[in-house]
């Protein structure tokens, strides 16, 4: 909607494109009502935020737990390689949970999977600015380990079941918790079933409010909320396409 919008102003220059661009001003304003007042993107989210249920700590602490896996995607890659600093972003419940699940479980391994998402090289491992920022912080725990190399989710699951055959062989055909954003967990389950992993879903990072009232309408959450859903259903499909998944929709 952004670059429509730009694209309108731009045609409102001109006197022969004068009259399309009011009009498709018009139409972008209409959509914003819709997405707005029909929160299509929020229920898309909600839809994948629902898909796995995060079981209990009590509940898996009966079970035969190998160790745990946490995707990457809470630092801002652009700001630590413009700032040389780690900053945060909305999924920083993924390194939350990472630390509180360490410290739970203190005699298993605790990977956090992913180096940088972005196709060129700009010096840039995630993992790499997790560890050193928990270090400065004296937050790191012996029992996290790092994969610095992924890019994405698929090579997540590859990446990390070759470390875990190589420091951990006995565990690799263990189950695994799987920690990431609610609303990515369908397609990572996919992705790491598709690599023959035995894995519980762990979701964290929940942006789909419960309810919604009139009250809360709001334009620019509204198109952030469609263009989350959009991504993932997206992914899935890609993902789904190109043999990274067994299945569209992954399900419990």
């Amino acid at each position: 909607m952004t670059l429509g919008f730009g694209v309108a102003l731009l045609m409102l220059l001109f006197r022969k494109s004068r009259k399309l661009g009011h009009h498709l001003l018009v139409v972008i304003a209409v959509c914003c009502v819709f997405v707005s007042l029909i929160p299509v993107g929020e229920i898309g989210v909600r839809i994948l935020e629902d898909r796995f249920p995060k079981p209990s700590f009590e509940n898996i602490a009966t079970q035969d737990i190998a160790g745990v896996i946490v995707l990457a995607g809470a630092v801002d890659g652009d700001q630590y390689v413009g700032r040389d600093q780690v900053e945060y972003n909305a999924a920083a419940d993924r390194v939350l949970e990472m630390l509180a699940l360490a410290r739970q479980l203190p005699k298993l391994p605790v990977i956090f999977t992913g180096g940088d998402n972005v196709i060129n090289t700009r010096k840039f491992s995630e993992a790499i600015a997790v560890r050193n920022d928990l270090d400065r912080r004296k937050l790191d725990r012996d029992n996290i380990f790092y994969e610095e190399k992924s890019r994405n989710t698929a090579e997540n699951a590859a990446y990390s079941h070759q470390m875990i055959a190589e420091k951990w062989p006995g565990k690799a055909d263990g189950t695994w918790i799987l920690v990431t954003s609610a609303r990515h967990m369908p397609r990572a389950m996919g992705v790491f079933r598709r690599y023959d992993w035995s894995i519980i879903a762990w979701p964290v990072d929940y942006i789909a409010r419960p309810q919604r009232h009139l009250t809360d309408i709001n334009v620019s959450h509204s198109i952030k909320m469609l263009e989350d859903a959009l991504k993932e259903f997206v992914g899935l499909t890609a993902y789904y396409w190109t043999g990274r998944t067994t299945t569209w929709f992954p399900a419990p």
